[in-house]
């Protein structure tokens, strides 16, 4: 699968600037889209929905809502509105210029409480004042002069200050990405965050900033086995679990990470040697 490197691919050429400001528009949804974020982003969302995965954890975000997120890999997955496009702008920027931006303002950031601490990603409910911003947006845009630097970085501020005055804790919870080495923690973390998840192994490191090869090497350190055995092991044991309860077979699949019910039953049926649906017998009849 391609790897998609933004803002960079967006571009006709080299740009130097430090917040770049451009449209997106689709009209093809996407599933696990690869991306390298090496700018932060400012997704104001106008038809769609997209679907974010990061080491940390899975995100939706709807059309009434925008999006602040830090650089590095993710997987998104975008689906279209009933009117058959996905559209957003787009506001990429720089740690340099965030980090300007919490110097500038500091006396009113609120100090991150242990559990808000360090998000690499934050939503924000959208309200009549960011709708005015993303409609002042789009007639910057629509102009046909190209849209200056200082311009540019002004909206960016405007809609950080808003963001600020109205939600200064989810903004000061937002973290500067700076693409750590993983450590043994950060690899268990993303490997139990997703261990449900329909996510592959390149996926997953691609998530932690690994080649596969590096990744299965270190994760065969930490667990003792292949990451391939470990999530099997790990769904399958969930699976089991689900069904002991009042779950039937069909509604299991997709809560252990399966895409269909034919593949999910494949795999039960060789790691416990009976199909879903007879494991459920026996235990009803037992």
């Amino acid at each position: 699968m391609q790897v998609y490197n933004l803002p960079q691919d967006l571009l006709p050429e080299a740009d130097p600037s430090e917040v770049i400001i451009r449209r997106y528009e689709s009209t093809q949804e996407s599933v696990r889209n690869r991306l390298v974020l090496h700018y932060n982003m400012l997704n104001l969302l106008l038809d769609g929905r997209k679907t974010i995965v990061q080491a940390a954890g899975t995100t939706t975000v709807y059309q009434d809502e925008i999006l602040l997120m830090a650089s590095g890999n993710c997987l998104t997955s975008e689906l279209l509105s009933d009117a058959g496009r996905f559209r957003s702008i787009i506001i990429y920027f720089s740690n340099a210029v965030l980090a300007d931006f919490y110097v500038k303002h500091a006396a009113h950031l609120r100090p991150a409480t242990a559990s808000g601490a360090g998000q690499s990603l934050v939503t924000f409910a959208k309200d009549d004042f960011i709708r005015n911003c993303i409609e002042s947006l789009r007639l910057l845009l629509d102009a046909p002069a190209t849209l200056p630097a200082a311009i540019q970085r002004l909206k960016l501020e405007e809609v950080l200050l808003y963001l600020l005055h109205t939600a200064p804790a989810a903004l000061s919870a937002f973290q500067l990405s700076s693409y750590p080495e993983p450590s043994a923690l950060e690899l268990r973390r993303v490997m139990e965050t997703h261990v449900h998840q329909p996510v592959t192994i390149a996926e997953l490191a691609f998530l932690c900033h690994m080649s596969v090869s590096t990744f299965q090497r270190k994760f065969a350190a930490i667990y003792g086995l292949s990451p391939q055995k470990w999530l099997l092991q790990q769904r399958m044991q969930r699976a089991a679990t689900l069904l002991q309860g009042q779950q039937l077979p069909g509604e299991v699949y997709q809560q252990v990470g399966y895409e269909s019910h034919s593949s999910f039953s494949e795999a039960f049926r060789k790691h416990f040697g009976v199909a879903p649906s007879a494991f459920k017998h026996q235990l009803l009849v037992s």
